[in-house]
């Protein structure tokens, strides 16, 4: 063996190569860990001793791998097997390839019934098993080149014509005809264009792998179901895939109307294609039509869907318009996969309509069917149409006062805001307790905040537009502050207290806090659930406006609706409003939807992350209550300190506001501060109706007055007045 080692290393001329070359020719190979394998070009002849495939036990005369450690040899193809395939006698379950049998001595291959020691596809589920040439269509290991004819050199006739000779292209079986390759000694011909057809194509009816050019042994044809009986094919040998060489290049015979660059004609000879069945690249349907096809890029769709408008306008999505593209995944980064109109799954590798601004995605006839919510628009507009709705409303909520440029970037370092007196500066570095005064959730950089006070707003928020056309209400909304830092506002969204930037109807007197509306989207994916979740159509309904400011607004009105548990928090939502799965029951409310990610508490020094699910939650209570807790919801969590605690214990009743704001007022001759009095204070009485402050409370800041009153009570808050 070493002197065979030896020999081939001689033959192959070794010494000759520099140790970068043979570097860059070795390959690692999952067969054999031990030894990096080298590519060998030359054909291995040896007097007395076969060369031996270690992956298929066939001889080996070409090109193959070799280990030049130890006697380890394999064909260039066996070494470039996939590691994976689908086979239609074994369709529960993808194979995988193994280096040699997983069970003791030989094994039995299931279509061949022979036993033998070398690569396998394996399925471990099943104990199903086959050997590399069964896994193959006949011939894939035996052919090396494009076309087996390596005897004598193939001679271009440019102009020769075959009249009535009954001469037949050796590889498509049709009449000879114009430019052609020959060999005149063996009676081999070749039409010119199929000579020089492609090893290796890609098309969009398998879009999956490519289609490699192989003997054909009575295949069928995927696209056309008929059977093939040209000499060569594209096969796919990972999904056992193959494609008439007419149906990978159709002849055309007209051309259809023109769409987006494609060039679609309609297939030849009708007869043949007669009732195909084919699914629409244009609209993911199916058709049993003659389909056309893009001859540059093999796109099959129906007649009807060539001339599909480029772009949309729909009342069901806020932005201007969706955009059709032949496959979504090629479009949209996106992870969302459920159609914004009727919430069914997309289908990736076929057509679809999405937004350009978000992830809105749906289904083609979805789109153009849905009543009279889709309105076509001509493409020589579409420049004008690219504007957003937003455009005719976004005057900014600041003023720019001191910005510098780097480059072709525009940084704005300075800015005055309309909900603080003084100017903010841009701010990168973000303390773990800042919390934004706008949508009060934990601040992100880069922010904005006051030199002078305890003021900051996220980038998120500085953005928000003075006004606003919102998709789910007729009238435009304002972007609101109050500057009196007692007054709470309710949110028809989450129901919940809350003080900061808000978004108000001047009709109908919605106010919504700007936490909700940018958490309010047609469908989006939460961390919470391994599905997107859409907002239904009928909750849409309720955060429409009161035309004329005439009737109970939708959010108020009794609509009959049962209002789901959350599956977040296991309680009936609070609010009107709430998310559901597009698969399974899972259902959201908003007030869970915009729990923050972040939160403080003071038993623990370190930050709690809202937390799902703990799959080493044995005995789960609650630290800051230390009542038992529920394993199936969410919770807040310091992974460091193992300290859990309910949402609601580890946020407090009001999250979503700032205490400790003075004011003022004409009944008190000191100014009074916000507070929240909670179970670990001493109750005290309130000065204007006696019972016990234990909420949300007006408190005297004078060390010499103990003055306080009730501020979730309307008269003790009004006798201030």
């Amino acid at each position: 063996m070493a002197s065979l080692c030896l020999a081939l290393a001689q033959h192959l001329s070794f010494p000759a190569l520099s140790s970068e070359r043979v570097r860059d020719m070795e390959v690692e190979h999952f067969s054999h860990p031990d030894h990096p394998l080298i590519l060998m070009n030359q054909v291995l002849e040896f007097s007395c001793e076969l060369v031996i495939c270690s992956g298929c036990e066939g001889p080996i005369w070409g090109p193959c791998y070799s280990c030049t450690s130890c006697y380890f040899f394999l064909h260039k193809k066996c070494a470039e097997l996939p590691r994976e395939i689908k086979r239609r006698i074994h369709r529960r379950h993808p194979l995988h390839l193994l280096a040699k049998s997983p069970y003791k001595g030989n094994y039995l291959c299931n279509r061949c019934t022979k036993t033998f020691n070398s690569f396998v596809y394996h399925c471990s589920y099943c104990k199903f098993d086959l050997d590399i040439k069964c896994a193959f269509e006949p011939g894939f290991f035996e052919v090396d080149s494009q076309f087996a004819h390596k005897d004598h050199p193939l001679i271009l006739n440019e102009e020769k014509e075959y009249h009535d000779e009954g001469v037949m292209c050796s590889v498509c079986k049709e009449p000879m005809s114009g430019p052609s390759y020959s060999c005149t000694s063996c009676n081999v011909f070749l039409h010119k264009k199929c000579a020089e057809l492609p090893p290796e194509i890609k098309r969009h009816i398998h879009p999956e792998h490519p289609l490699r050019l192989l003997p054909n042994h009575h295949m069928i044809c995927g696209f056309c179901k008929e059977t093939c009986y040209e000499s060569f094919v594209y096969c796919c040998f990972v999904c056992e895939f193959n494609l008439h060489i007419k149906c990978a290049f159709p002849p055309c015979v007209y051309a259809a109307d023109q769409d987006q660059g494609h060039q679609f004609r309609s297939l030849m000879n009708p007869l043949s294609f007669k009732s195909i069945s084919f699914t629409c690249h244009a609209c993911g349907t199916g058709g049993d039509d003659s389909p056309f096809m893009c001859t540059m890029c093999q796109l099959v769709v129906h007649e009807e869907c060539i001339s599909l408008p480029g772009t949309l306008k729909t009342a069901l999505h806020h932005h201007p318009r969706i955009i059709h593209a032949y496959q979504h995944q090629q479009c949209i980064e996106s992870i969302n996969k459920y159609c914004g109109i009727c919430c069914r799954e997309v289908d990736t590798e076929y057509g679809v309509y999405y937004c350009p601004d978000c992830d809105f995605v749906a289904h083609v006839n979805c789109s153009r069917e849905y009543g009279d919510s889709a309105t076509e628009t001509g493409g020589e507009n579409e420049e004008e149409q690219s504007v957003t709705v937003d455009d005719q409303f976004m005057e900014p909520s600041f003023r720019v006062v001191r910005e510098i440029k780097h480059g072709e970037e525009r940084i704005i370092e300075e800015i005055e805001h309309f909900s603080h007196q003084h100017n903010l500066i841009l701010n990168d570095k973000v303390d773990d307790d800042l919390k934004c005064d706008g949508c009060m959730l934990p601040i992100s950089t880069p922010f904005y905040s006051c030199a002078r006070c305890n003021f900051f707003l996220d980038k998120t928020c500085i953005e928000l537009p003075k006004k606003k056309k919102w998709q789910y209400h007729e009238n435009q909304l304002i972007l609101s502050w109050s500057r009196r830092e007692h007054f709470l506002y309710n949110c028809v969204v989450c129901n919940q207290y809350f003080r900061g930037l808000r978004y108000t109807c001047d009709v109908c007197r919605l106010c919504i806090d700007v936490r909700c509306f940018k958490s309010l989207k047609d469908s989006f994916k939460h961390g919470g659930h391994e599905h997107p979740l859409y907002l239904p159509a009928d909750r849409k309904k309720i955060l429409r406006c009161t035309i004329g400011g005439r009737g109970v607004p939708p959010w108020v009105a009794d609509d009959g609706e049962i209002i789901p548990h959350c599956s977040g928090c296991c309680v009936s939502e609070e609010s009107k409003v709430f998310f559901k799965c597009a698969v399974c029951d899972f259902k959201l409310g908003m007030k869970c939807a915009t729990l923050p990610y972040k939160a403080r508490h003071e038993y623990d020094d370190h930050p709690l992350f809202l937390t799902y699910i703990n799959a080493n939650d044995y005995q789960p209570s609650c630290i800051i209550c230390e009542e038992d807790r529920d394993p199936k919801l969410w919770f807040y969590r310091c992974e460091e300190c193992d300290f859990d605690a309910h949402p609601e214990c580890a946020l407090g009743k009001y999250p979503f506001f700032k205490p400790g704001g003075v004011l003022t007022y004409p009944k008190h001759p000191h100014p009074l501060a916000l507070v929240i009095k909670t179970e670990d204070y001493r109750p005290q009485a309130c000065d204007t109706c006696g019972l016990p402050c234990d909420d949300l409370a007006l408190e005297c800041t004078d060390p010499n007055c103990s003055f306080i009153v009730h501020r979730d009570r309307w008269e003790c808050y009004e006798s201030l007045w």
